[in-house]
């Protein structure tokens, strides 16, 4: 048995203690009526919570990923970090996708759709993209977007004709978000700022070079190849073109019925191709062309228009052309179709692109299917 000192002793500690936690008890109003301490990051009175908009951040993720690519899975999952002071609250997810195609236009893509959220891309490999919200030397990551690795059914290259006239065309072309080619009149208005703008965009270009045709009444254009030409003369018109048309990796012909099927003038034309590296595209504005048999010949690489997507300047006939598109890329694997910037056939294409994706069917830049 204790002591009655040490009874007493107990006592008055007691009371102490009492005394002390009554005290702050009524210093925080926990008598009055007042809510106890919360738990949790808040409980600390120094810190502050800051808000991470990552519903925003989400939202253009998923608007740049239906126009670029199939999503497989997604996870997600909360996070918390606190630090100086502040406590950051936000969700992570984890999206497993098959690109439609090239990594550097998803990653432009994405970088467009959660910018005005206050994201970035905060890592970048030809498989992987990291995109998240840097604060005060924090990175605070939102979405890893993992790449799976994807076998199309087919590829196909589509070239859109006679770009140039004003950068307004481009506009239903980039509104794609698939890797077209923009194929580039000389002489225009517009020519070297729809070249730059499409290029920027990550878009290939080609020369649209103009080429005479078996009827004189069709308008050759500034800039043209005809029959009546010597071969220093075309040399010296090519050249003259392509650097109307700065960036372009090659050209491919516009018009041409005519010209296409003299093979003085084409060799001429393929000579200067060959001299810059270049490829060449015969457009098949005629069935007498000879421009793929001697670019093949001349060891330059070159590729043949299959299709034609508007020869008819309506929406029913355009999309009926682009069925038929998509069936030949089916049965031969590799096709190059030509439509024109100028016509109805890139805004049709938009409304039709999930039939491409439906099928595996990639759009690839032209330079991919050159042989």
């Amino acid at each position: 048995m204790r002591s009655r000192t040490e009874r007493a002793t107990a006592v008055v500690a007691a009371v102490v203690v009492a005394g002390l936690f009554f005290g702050v008890g009524l210093s925080q109003g926990w008598w009055l009526g007042r809510a106890a301490p919360p738990a949790g990051p808040s409980a600390d009175p120094a810190s502050r919570a800051v808000a991470v908009d990552d519903d925003a951040i989400d939202a253009g993720v998923r608007a740049a990923l239906d126009r670029t690519a199939t999503v497989v899975r997604v996870a997600a999952s909360p996070r918390m970090m606190r630090e100086r002071g502040q406590v950051y609250q936000w969700t992570a997810r984890t999206v497993d996708i098959k690109a439609r195609g090239r990594a550097i236009d998803l990653a432009r893509q994405l970088d467009q759709h959660v910018e005005p959220a206050g994201a970035q891309i905060l890592e970048q490999t030809p498989t992987f993209i990291r995109i998240g919200v840097r604060r005060a030397g924090l990175d605070l990551i939102t979405h890893d977007i993992q790449l799976i690795p994807f076998a199309p059914a087919a590829r196909v290259a589509i070239l859109f004709d006679d770009a140039g006239g004003s950068l307004e065309q481009l506009d239903p072309i980039l509104a794609l978000g698939r890797a077209v080619t923009v194929t580039v009149l000389p002489g225009l208005r517009h020519s070297r700022d729809v070249a730059a703008r499409a290029q920027e965009a990550g878009l290939e270009v080609l020369l649209h070079l103009p080429m005479e045709p078996e009827d004189s009444r069709n308008a050759l254009g500034p800039g043209g190849v005809t029959t009546g030409m010597n071969d220093v003369q075309i040399a010296q018109i090519v050249a003259t073109d392509l650097s109307q048309v700065p960036g372009a990796i090659g050209l491919n012909n516009h018009e041409g019925s005519k010209a296409t099927a003299d093979e003085r003038v084409m060799r001429a034309v393929l000579q200067a191709v060959k001299s810059k590296g270049l490829i060449f595209v015969d457009s098949v504005t005629a069935p007498k062309s000879v421009g793929a048999r001697l670019a093949t010949e001349m060891q330059i690489r070159t590729a043949s228009r299959a299709v034609f997507l508007d020869n008819q300047n309506q929406e029913d006939a355009i999309r009926a052309q682009i069925k038929r598109l998509i069936l030949l890329a089916l049965e031969r694997k590799e096709v190059v179709a030509i439509g024109h910037a100028t016509r109805l056939t890139p805004r049709v294409l938009g409304e039709m692109l999930v039939e491409f994706d439906r099928h595996d069917i990639e759009l690839v830049p032209v330079s991919v299917l050159v042989k």
